[in-house]
């Protein structure tokens, strides 16, 4: 098959090539997942050249491979159809912020649903941890999820069903793939309300810089949280 017979295949079939990325996605998550466990000892954001490299490493294969390559280059959809324009820039951020607060209360209704009214435990981060934080939040898991579920495959089922429905769906599938990031069941609720919020921020055709802020936001946290 040539190059452009496959582009067109590609074209023809976007919705379908977004559900086998995603379940390419999801198991190189889980691959991922399992080599930080395994390397690091936790999930905690490590401050080292290694953990730089382990995390450098996965930009390549998702942040470039999958979203530039598998989306980009594949389907012919353009940045712009993906939500990215400078139009629209302060709303957007706007929203972000607004999407950051509603992530997080999510997290904290969710933990106390479960009994867990006790604070996570806090540290004053290196300039380094904060970096690197930063490069895990907006380079690897905001800039893979946003592009993926909200800026390419949201808007295509919108085209198959009405946008409520279709942030919905989007969100539903978002939190199954998350299965081997976590195995806990009241993890799931939360990833599907958060889907939920995220998709909301994008909405049919928003700015995808909204959840991308949102998203890569409340990871950083992480750089303030000691992760178990």
């Amino acid at each position: 098959m040539n190059t452009a017979k496959r582009q067109t295949w590609f074209q023809k079939n976007r919705l379908l090539w977004g559900g086998v990325l995603i379940v390419i996605f999801a198991l190189l998550r889980i691959v991922q997942t399992n080599m930080w466990l395994r390397q690091f000892g936790s999930q905690n954001i490590q401050n080292s050249l290694a953990f730089f490299l382990f995390l450098l490493f996965w930009i390549v294969i998702m942040s470039v491979g999958l979203i530039a390559g598998g989306i980009v280059w594949l389907t012919g959809t353009s940045w712009r159809q993906l939500g990215w324009s400078r139009q629209g820039l302060p709303k957007a951020a706007v929203k972000g912020l607004l999407g950051f607060v509603l992530l997080y209360v999510n997290v904290v209704v969710w933990a106390m649903l479960q009994g867990n009214t006790k604070p996570p435990e806090m540290l004053t981060p290196s300039l380094s941890r904060i970096v690197l934080t930063a490069v895990f939040a907006f380079g690897l898991a905001a800039w893979v999820e946003e592009n993926l579920y909200r800026g390419y495959w949201q808007p295509l089922l919108a085209k198959k069903m009405n946008i409520w429905l279709a942030i919905v769906a989007q969100a539903a599938v978002f939190s199954a793939a998350h299965v081997g990031y976590t195995w806990r069941l009241p993890d799931f609720g939360m990833l599907f309300i958060a889907g939920l919020i995220l998709g909301w921020l994008r909405g049919r055709d928003g700015n995808l810089a909204a959840p991308f802020l949102a998203h890569g936001l409340f990871w950083m946290m992480g750089a303030f949280i000691v992760v178990r």
